[in-house]
């Protein structure tokens, strides 16, 4: 079903990222009071004559750094959150697993594929039709499919896409047509 478990990432190292994240905007929103405090100092005193313009611009220069420093630290944090929904796999769609392609314990980098997943609903067939034929077939054309296994079961189908290109090992095309849901 949509949004079903598939599988689980351990979450640790997800967690102690998070947690070091969360650690840096409080550090750096530390950092931007005591520069705010500063650069509110240097400005009151360069206008009563104490205090230096170049000191001024350096504590403004501060302030704006600090402040700078807090908006990456918060979506370092953010990020570092929304890698935290990472860790459930969820099935996108209603279907059937059809592969695994992990094991429990497998240490696998963002992006490796862990599960394969056939969607429910529109099905389709895969056909390869030697060169001479492909001119025989157009996007959208209906067709009947019938199948070696069952030669009494005829359905209707409807060319989804066919290959640019013929394979160059058996110089086929390529057909996928698209079949009834029920």
């Amino acid at each position: 079903e949509p949004g079903q478990v598939l599988a689980r990432l351990d979450p640790a190292d997800l967690e102690l990222a998070l947690k070091a994240a969360e650690a840096n905007v409080v550090a750096a929103r530390s950092r931007e009071k005591v520069a705010e405090d500063g650069l509110a100092r240097a400005r009151s005193l360069n206008a009563k004559g104490f205090v230096a313009d170049a000191n001024f611009d350096r504590a403004r220069l501060d302030a704006d750094q600090a402040s700078a420093a807090l908006e990456a630290a918060i979506s370092q944090r953010d990020q570092a959150a929304n890698q935290m929904g990472y860790a459930d796999l969820r099935a996108d769609a209603a279907g059937i697993v059809t592969d695994v392609r992990a094991d429990a314990g497998q240490v696998v980098a963002a992006g490796t594929p862990v599960a394969v997943l056939a969607r429910d609903g529109e099905k389709e067939v895969a056909i390869a039709v030697p060169e001479q034929d492909v001119v025989r077939f157009a996007k959208d054309q209906p067709v009947d499919v019938r199948f070696w296994a069952d030669s009494e079961l005829r359905l209707a189908g409807r060319v989804r896409e066919i290959a640019g290109a013929a394979d160059p090992a058996s110089r086929t095309y390529a057909i996928r047509i698209t079949l009834p849901a029920e």
